[in-house]
């Protein structure tokens, strides 16, 4: 038999899958890189995809919009506020004691607002455009060291007292993680009072516990209390 006909024999003997990974991977070969913005992209359309799970017989509240804050979204300080005294009261560890004054809470957010850029990221979790729906927050710091650029650090994730449950620090952290993948920062770090409920959420997420630290911070009630550091690595799926 002719050699020609021979392997036009053998390739349609190659199935529709195995020809599709041969191209896939001739394609691979041709594209010399992927950005960093494409990456990020990717990973968050994977970390926001709902895990596969049965139809509840009750219809679920929809998932709040998560969206990033800029210097000049001032209206929002009036809610954050807000949100920053609910966490306290409900004895949230953030560097305050309670009662926290509503002085004390805009002058935090105010500090907050006057360090948002490239190096410090702020992200909000609201049913609408409506500053009445806040429902939780978290910021990203980007470290400046020259010999740390390749990680960042997780500061004031809240959540509102009354909106727990609903998945909401999981979207703010999957979104605070693309972006500090987007920064090419593959390095997350951040500190949560040690035998809290946040330990669990962020074990469930995916964090490490590194270590504790005994004594190191005062709860919202005035008492000293451990912390632990947790880390997470960052690639794409």
């Amino acid at each position: 038999m002719p050699r020609r006909v021979q392997k036009a024999r053998s390739d349609s003997r190659k199935t529709p899958a195995r020809a599709s990974v041969m191209f896939f991977r001739q394609a691979q070969s041709d594209i010399p890189s992927i950005d960093l913005g494409f990456q990020a992209a990717q990973y968050e359309r994977v970390q926001l995809q709902p895990a596969g799970r049965p139809a509840p017989m009750l219809r679920e509240r929809p998932l709040p919009a998560v969206k990033k804050l800029g210097s000049a979204d001032l209206h929002w300080l009036p809610a954050l506020a807000d949100l920053l005294i609910d966490n306290v009261h409900h004895g949230a560890s953030l560097g305050f004691l309670a009662p926290l004054s509503r002085y004390a809470a805009l002058d935090y957010w105010h500090a907050v607002f006057a360090r948002l850029g490239p190096r410090h990221h702020l992200w909000i979790a609201c049913e609408d455009e409506q500053p009445s729906q806040l429902l939780g927050v978290a910021q990203l710091s980007m470290c400046p060291l020259a010999n740390a650029h390749h990680r960042g650090e997780v500061q004031g994730l809240m959540v509102h007292s009354q909106s727990r449950g609903r998945g909401i620090a999981s979207r703010l952290m999957s979104r605070l993680e693309c972006a500090a993948l987007a920064q090419g920062r593959t390095l997350l770090v951040l500190d949560t009072p040690a035998g809290s409920q946040a330990e669990a959420v962020y074990a469930h997420l995916g964090w490490q516990r590194a270590g504790e630290v005994p004594d190191y911070d005062a709860s919202a009630d005035g008492q000293l209390h451990s912390t632990a550091r947790y880390y997470k690595r960052l690639q794409m799926p």
